[in-house]
């Protein structure tokens, strides 16, 4: 009976210790802070596990002060409702320069309630101290580890110096991880500047994601609502960028994306990766430019690059408004290998395109114009420039003109592949 009495003793001190175990493991679950912002699978967790402190500011004095604190660096700056005019006489020239893992946010849901406006900037707020990494930039300046801008609307500058409205040209050692979301950005030469450049770029990473923005009416010389690129020595760069339910429209350019060689340099062997799910690139002059290698030097080369872009669900219609200054006919997507403007080599570049379920119509010309290699010289840019361009379910009903080589390459190297 006395060990009968024990065995039950024992069994119910255990039943209990188990029982407290499992409310106090329920009760940790319970306490642990949620965070139910906004936030995303990737870049954006990572933006979010980066900050440590959040910072309201209502006043152009207090958004200049928080940004430019070094102490604030891993802060979230949120702004009150209101616009805020970018000015010269504060740091920077006037710039918005985000420091280490910083966040800048509006009111959620209502990005035209706080208004960033750089159009009062004079020319010179945009050439960067002593020109780096390039000689223009834009008005907010991201790049510093985990970067990101919410629910605003950024207004961009008419100056040709201003080469746009948001740039990602702060270099940091290591990867660079931005985000754009849920924002209206307006008014710029390029509205979003997604890029590697100068020689102080080579072989950094850069991942990008930019959701469910609105690109508008950047219309400023080029005109392009988002650029991504390689460029100006920028050799071995990689950008991964993810595009998703962006509303890109009355741009000249909706998207240019390159590996882009200019000013004496060399931009070789350079690689972006571009996927656009659910995209909209409406009502541009052209929807979507891709040129793999862009060469612009006369003594230098954009060889060994490769541009892939991948669509789904992605519209790209009624393109067929104002153009930018530069002989690019009409046209819906416009595809090259391998390019150069004033006879420099461009060789060995792979531009690798992939609809699938995405419409592409509305130009009373070709859907698509692709050329394996384009010269604008009397001769070839180069060699062993490919382009293959698959069209999958209603994409399938894009007209495409194909040209191998403009001029003729008589080896025969450059070339298209089409795939239905």
């Amino acid at each position: 009976m006395k060990s009968l009495t024990n065995a039950l003793s024992k069994k119910w001190t255990l039943l209990t210790l188990i029982s407290i175990f499992i409310f106090s493991a329920c009760q940790k679950q319970i306490e642990q802070p949620q965070d139910h912002e906004d936030r995303n699978t990737t870049s954006g967790d990572r933006n979010e596990m980066a900050i440590v402190k959040t910072i309201n500011v209502s006043n152009l004095d207090q958004l200049y002060d928080a940004i430019n604190d070094p102490e604030n660096s891993a802060s979230r700056i949120v702004l009150s409702t209101g616009v805020y005019i970018l000015n010269a006489s504060y740091p920077n020239a006037g710039r918005l320069e985000l420091l280490e893992n910083m966040t800048l946010r509006g009111q959620p849901g209502h990005p035209e309630q706080v208004i960033i406006d750089a159009s009062q900037l004079p020319a010179a707020s945009f050439n960067p101290p002593l020109n780096f990494p390039a000689v223009r930039t834009g008005a907010i300046r991201m790049g510093r580890g985990s970067n990101a801008i919410e629910w605003l609307t950024v207004k961009g500058n008419s100056s040709a110096t201003a080469l746009s409205v948001i740039d990602t040209d702060l270099i940091w050692a290591g990867g660079s991880h931005i985000r754009i979301a849920h924002s209206i950005v307006t008014g710029g030469r390029i509205g979003i500047d997604i890029r590697n450049v100068g020689i102080a770029s080579a072989g950094r990473i850069l991942e990008t994601e930019i959701t469910d923005n609105e690109l508008v009416e950047n219309q400023v010389q080029f005109g392009q609502g988002i650029e991504i690129q390689n460029a100006n020595g920028a050799s071995g760069a990689v950008i991964h960028a993810i595009l998703n339910g962006n509303y890109v429209h009355g741009n000249k350019i909706g998207l240019r994306a390159f590996n882009n060689n200019a000013n004496n340099t060399k931009t070789d062997f350079g690689s972006i990766t571009i996927q656009s799910k659910a995209d909209r690139f409406e009502g541009n002059g052209i929807g979507i430019y891709l040129s793999a290698g862009l060469n612009q030097g006369a003594n230098t080369t954009a060889n060994g690059n490769l541009l892939s872009f991948e669509a789904y669900g992605t519209s790209i219609r009624n393109n067929s408004g104002t153009l930018p200054p530069e002989a690019i006919p009409a046209c819906e997507i416009y595809a090259v290998g391998g390019l150069s403007t004033i006879g420099g080599i461009a060789s060995h570049n792979k531009l690798e395109v992939n609809f699938s379920g995405c419409i592409i119509s509305g130009n009373n010309r070709s859907d698509i114009i692709s050329y394996g290699a384009f010269s604008f010289a009397a001769v070839p840019a180069g060699i062993n420039n490919v382009v293959e361009i698959q069209l999958h379910g209603v994409s399938k009903n894009a007209t495409v003109a194909t040209t191998s080589s403009l001029p003729i390459e008589l080896a025969g190297t450059n070339s298209i592949n089409i795939f239905r």
